[in-house]
């Protein structure tokens, strides 16, 4: 049985999946001793490992480099890999570069943000057997500025665009839903309706698991930490300034 095979069992069978971002070895190892179920090298590194301002400029390459890291200190976690901005335009380029994750063990699955221009490419590449993720709501490769980070699904145009989507997705065999930022009520009616789990990040409780950063649970993201990580980086500081004070 593959990694992806024993998560999917383990949801049937009534666990709620957990997905934390890793970036390199230690932390992907440290998540999995940790009972994380999905270990998600995601193209957020173009803003907590680089210091950019988006997910834009994040190439293959560098999600290729991370994606070594991070399988070379998991054994048992899914490790799920994003193909970033302008990777995926078309069936063939898709196709090739998931190929080259899947084919060279550096991915379980493979998470593409969805929308309804690209449903064809969504469905060629599960029609290929490659395992994927389809991400909705909120897409950070899409976004052009601070307007595009809020809630999607509030009004009716936009809630039946993401439902639909998320339906076809898992209608054609996605093998997971990830939801970002969606309306709580929209989000769990998703949740109710597919068969394949469905994980969100900012889309409220009551779906079948959840989507975390690392450096955002940690408190130290380069990002603007939330209030709900603020204990957590009082926790850090202190490990750090008792090492100072040792040296």
């Amino acid at each position: 049985m593959t990694a992806l095979d024993n998560l999917l069992k383990s949801y049937r069978n009534g666990t709620a999946l957990s997905c934390v971002t890793a970036y390199d070895a230690s932390i992907a190892k440290y998540l999995e001793t940790q009972g994380v179920n999905i270990v998600l090298v995601g193209d957020s590194l173009g803003q907590v490992i680089k210091g950019d301002k988006s997910t834009h400029n994040v190439s293959f390459e560098e999600i290729t480099y991370h994606a070594k890291c991070v399988t070379s200190g998991t054994k048992k976690a899914t490790v799920m890999v994003d193909l970033p901005k302008n990777t995926y335009n078309t069936k063939s380029t898709a196709c090739k570069n998931s190929k080259k994750l899947i084919n060279n063990n550096l991915a379980d699955l493979i998470k593409i943000e969805v929308n309804s221009d690209n449903l064809d490419i969504v469905k060629y590449l599960v029609q290929k057997n490659i395992p994927i993720c389809g991400h909705l709501g909120l897409l950070p490769q899409s976004v052009k500025n601070k307007s595009g980070f809020r809630k999607y699904g509030k009004t009716k145009k936009e809630a039946n665009s993401i439902y639909n989507n998320a339906i076809f997705c898992d209608e054609i065999g996605a093998k997971i839903i990830l939801l970002e930022c969606v309306e709580v009520a929209l989000a769990r009616k998703i949740a109710n309706t597919c068969s394949c789990p469905v994980i969100g990040i900012g889309s409220g409780l009551g779906l079948d698991g959840q989507v975390a950063v690392i450096y955002d649970l940690l408190g130290i993201s380069f990002n603007k930490i939330t209030s709900l990580t603020k204990k957590n980086e009082k926790v850090i500081n202190k490990v750090i300034q008792a090492f100072i004070k040792k040296t």
